[in-house]
């Protein structure tokens, strides 16, 4: 068992209420069209958009404790679980991966509703 991922349920409720977190945006991946102007300003401020070779050193610039959350995404799940690795690595232990990434999660978004 994987515990180093999210799905949609885990990555909206960190949103909907706001939770202090980065997200490591490696796509174009775009959530603003699903949220209201607050969670769309969270968004804007917690927003870490980098390429996966310069992720952990774009996160490590932000000078976080070790512990601090960090969100990775991109379009279909594949750069994300690696980008992670390399956080843990670097000593974060509170990284995880969107699983499947923004393709799975807009999928099960229109499930639920």
């Amino acid at each position: 068992m994987e515990f180093d991922n999210i799905g949609y349920f885990q990555f909206d409720n960190l949103l909907q209420n706001r939770i202090p977190m980065v997200l490591v945006v490696l796509d174009s991946v775009d959530l603003s069209g699903w949220y209201n102007s607050l969670i769309r300003m969270h968004l804007q401020n917690i927003s870490l958009i980098c390429e996966p070779h310069n992720a952990v050193t774009s996160v490590q610039t932000k000078k976080l404790p070790s512990h601090f959350a960090i969100i990775v995404i991109d379009e279909n799940g594949e750069k994300s679980p690696p980008v992670v690795k390399e956080l843990e690595k670097a000593g974060f232990t509170n990284a995880y991966y969107v699983k499947g990434g923004f393709a799975a999660i807009s999928l099960e978004r229109q499930q639920g509703n």
